[in-house]
């Protein structure tokens, strides 16, 4: 069980990381010259876009470190049984 949790805790991570190159590619888009009103409205939707892909890997991470924790525990549940007989 300890490590199924430590795997999604894993596949959070690699989630959390691919989301963040999205994030700053979609960031290096908006830093080039965009001459029309259209490429301005583009400019803004980037920006906030950017901005709530960086909240999802912030919470994505943060899940991801709290499993990390709960495999632990879960692993030390374990031995504990193991050491019981159980």
């Amino acid at each position: 069980m300890s490590s199924e949790v430590t795997a999604m805790a894993a596949r959070l991570r690699w989630h959390a990381g691919q989301l963040g190159d999205v994030r700053r590619h979609a960031l290096s888009v908006g830093l080039l010259s965009w001459e029309s009103p259209a490429g301005g409205n583009f400019r803004t939707y980037l920006a906030e876009r950017s901005e709530e892909l960086g909240r999802t890997v912030d919470q994505l991470e943060s899940a991801a470190q709290e499993l990390g924790a709960f495999a632990g525990v879960v692993r030390d549940a374990e031995e504990r049984q193991h050491g019981a007989g159980l």
